[in-house]
């Protein structure tokens, strides 16, 4: 039984590393549309916007804005001993250390602003704007998060092209690497060819290196964009669907509505002017409308009155003028001011920025679609040469120094061309997130 049980956890034991072992070396695949989805449900960011906004929807009423009468109970018990000494006009004196007295009261009031300069109705509309900011906020989190998973995620792609054509470029230098062995062993060749060869092999393992730091780099940004351990292992997709980019114009003329940190700016702005409204309240009369019921039991042991008790219901309206407050409504209207001529300066300077970026972005687009097309003509053209370079330094019809050239031409081919398809495809990100078009 025992020996049953110990085969059983070897084997086990055996089949848990090689799962483990195959997870590390095949990884799952992470398509885009599954590492935004993941981002848009996780992402820390996105979190905290959320949760302002629902703060700001709780904050949102009628009662924070003052327009809702309030109430209010309170009750109170008072003992005392005393010493008195009355003289009352009758000619009767009262006199008597160590009086009891006690006092219960209870009061229920309530005030209701009949009229306040309409601060109330200004600060709901704040209120009210303040929770379509966080929304709008919302929207721009979600968004720069898409962004930025977009950006990374093509990135790794990126290096991954460029390691997969390292790797394949490294069977010529190889290949180079025999010839020249071959050659120096019949005498046809030289050391120093074969040392350049394997310099140059060398150079690209290290290039190798870099690449396998950067794509670990890169995925540990997506990893913390989509609020998951750093480690996870996965890979990505060569491929991603991308839209058609849309006119500059069209992009132009919906910034104002569409991109999300304009249309935050303008809320700001709306903010600010109904703040205004509510400090020029400040300065109106207020009508303040009192009611409540009050029952009052005081009781002494000695003095001309031994008991008083009253109850009833109090109603009454109260006239507030504002006469002089230290001049700090004006220094608020002015504060006011400065900040509404900021704010219209911060949403001019966001508008030209937009469409400075969302200009270069369509030329930086335009570039890079020219050059990954003359690249990818250009790229067939250096595979098919350095066939040729290879044969012809097979007959020794060239030297080695021609060989190595037309390799170093196919890596900086390789690698214009896979940065250019790169290129391209942030410089369409760049102009679906300025339109705020990421995220519908």
């Amino acid at each position: 039984m025992k020996k049953n049980i110990r085969i059983f956890y070897i084997l086990f034991g055996i089949i848990f590393i090689n799962a483990v072992t195959y997870a590390q070396n095949n990884p799952a695949v992470l398509s885009l549309d599954e590492a935004i989805s993941i981002a848009l449900a996780n992402n820390f960011d996105i979190q905290i916007a959320k949760n302002n906004q629902t703060i700001a929807e709780i904050e949102n009423n009628k009662g924070n804005a003052g327009l809702l009468p309030t109430a209010r109970a309170t009750t109170g018990y008072t003992i005392g001993n005393t010493n008195i000494e009355q003289r009352l006009n009758t000619g009767t004196t009262i006199k008597r250390n160590g009086n009891i007295s006690q006092n219960e009261n209870i009061a229920l009031t309530g005030q209701y602003f009949l009229f306040n300069g309409f601060r109330g109705v200004a600060a709901k509309r704040r209120l009210e704007l303040q929770e379509e900011r966080s929304m709008a906020d919302v929207k721009n989190n979600i968004n720069n998060t898409v962004y930025n998973v977009i950006n990374a995620y093509i990135n790794i792609k990126r290096f991954q092209q460029q390691y997969k054509a390292t790797v394949e470029a490294m069977t010529l230098f190889e290949e180079r690497i025999k010839l020249a062995e071959n050659k120096l062993r019949v005498g046809t060749g030289n050391k120093s060819d074969l040392l350049q060869a394997q310099i140059d092999f060398n150079e690209q393992k290290n290039s190798l290196l870099s690449l396998e730091s950067n794509i670990a780099q890169s995925k540990t940004t997506i990893n913390n964009l989509l609020a998951r351990n750093p480690a996870t292992l996965f890979t990505v997709q060569d491929t991603i669907n991308t839209v058609e980019l849309p006119k500059i114009q069209e992009v132009i003329a919906g910034l104002d509505s569409l991109n999300p940190a304009l249309v935050i700016a303008k809320y700001d702005k709306y903010i600010l002017e109904q703040q205004n409204r509510e400090i020029n309240a400040l300065r109106l009369p207020s009508v303040l409308l009192n009611a409540g019921t009050n029952l009052s039991n005081t009781s002494n042991t000695a003095g001309q009155m031994l008991r008083n008790f009253s109850y009833g219901p109090n109603a009454g309206v109260t006239l507030v003028i504002p006469i002089f407050q230290g001049g700090i409504i004006k220094q608020q209207l002015k504060v006011n001011s400065i900040q509404q001529k900021n704010q219209d300066i911060f949403y001019k300077q966001t508008l030209v920025n937009l469409e400075t970026t969302i200009t270069n972005a369509y030329i930086n687009y335009d570039y890079a679609l020219k050059q990954f097309d003359l690249e990818k003509e250009n790229l067939k053209l250096v595979e098919e040469n350095n066939i040729i370079a290879m044969e012809r330094f097979k007959k020794a019809s060239i030297n080695t120094v021609e060989l190595r050239q037309t390799q170093l031409n196919l890596v900086a081919a390789q690698t214009r061309m896979i940065n250019a398809q790169f290129l391209m495809e942030q410089a369409l990100n760049d102009v679906l997130l300025i339109s705020g078009s990421l995220v519908r």
